[in-house]
């Protein structure tokens, strides 16, 4: 999987006409699931789907994860990019087959991607094709195992 180095702000991954609460729980739920093979997953569980604009229920009627959990996974829909943001312990197993299977979410989800917040001195953007970092944490990385290195060392 190929490393892009970037040095913009943002990079926006927009949703033309906008993103359903729905459809972004549901990509949520999927990485909720993903990281739930690897360790402890929270604050919140999967989100439960149902039909209609609003989202019918507060934070007391969606099941919690799991506390402590070591993959925490941002619940709210920031925006209406197509972006799932996580912060990662740095007690967490993170690995090549933590990672292929987050690429495997990906993949049955075209467009989205992963960001991982909590990487001191850097970012990391996750999608089906790339990987997409910035920062001094990455200098130098050139494919997913640096990546992963220098991911497990610049956690906090």
């Amino acid at each position: 999987m190929p490393v892009v180095h970037y040095a913009v702000e943002r990079i926006p991954n927009p949703s033309p006409g906008g993103l359903p609460w729905q459809v972004y729980q549901s990509v949520r739920n999927a990485v909720v699931r993903a990281c739930r093979e690897f360790g402890p997953t929270g604050p919140m569980g999967e989100c439960p789907i149902v039909v209609g604009p609003e989202q019918p229920y507060g934070l007391r009627d969606w099941p919690r994860g799991d506390d402590p959990c070591v993959f925490y996974i941002i619940g709210d829909q920031y925006n209406d990019e197509r972006y799932i943001y996580m912060e990662v312990e740095p007690t967490a197993p993170v690995s090549a087959e933590w990672l292929a299977r987050l690429v495997a979410v990906l993949r049955d989800h075209p467009g989205w991607g992963i960001g991982i917040n909590n990487v001191r001195e850097g970012y990391l953007l996750l999608f089906a094709d790339r990987i997409m970092v910035t920062g001094p944490a990455f200098a130098g990385c050139r494919d997913a195992g640096a990546v992963l290195q220098s991911l497990r060392a610049s956690l906090y």
